[in-house]
């Protein structure tokens, strides 16, 4: 465990970030120090092993024709390819594996179909794994 060495009173707090100083020695900051070093472009982060990281998904979003309340809204990771097209054809979407493919092809950005007054959206977005909370 690296403990900071940039400020003599933190030098019992683990360091998150270091850079290389004149001969190449190492000088370890811990997360104060770092968030006030005033060249963070020189600063590198150690590793740091993560509860929780990010992976892709679908928000599935179905609205009567109006667009006044939804009906059902859920996220679905990636992970899962078949069920966010299992809940799409659930719910009555026509084009559902197309609507998917359109997601995947352009994130961020929500696709729509219309069918019966309802309107299906689907959207690919960056999501918490579900899986993980849910046990």
């Amino acid at each position: 465990m690296e403990t900071c060495t940039y400020e003599l009173s933190h030098s019992a707090i683990t360091a998150t970030h270091f850079y290389k100083a004149y001969e190449g020695d190492r000088v370890n900051l811990c997360f104060d120090c770092s968030s006030r070093f005033g060249y963070p472009e020189h600063l590198v982060e150690y590793p740091v092993k993560r509860a929780f990281r990010p992976q892709a998904g679908f928000l599935i979003n179905v609205q009567i024709g109006d667009g006044e309340h939804s009906l059902a809204a859920d996220v679905w990771p990636m992970g899962n390819a078949d069920k966010p097209e299992e809940w799409l054809n659930v719910l009555g979407c026509p084009d559902s594996d197309a609507l998917l493919a359109d997601s995947l092809w352009e994130p961020y950005r929500t696709h729509y179909s219309v069918r019966d007054g309802f309107t299906f959206e689907t959207t690919s977005v960056l999501v918490l794994p579900l899986a993980q909370v849910c046990k």
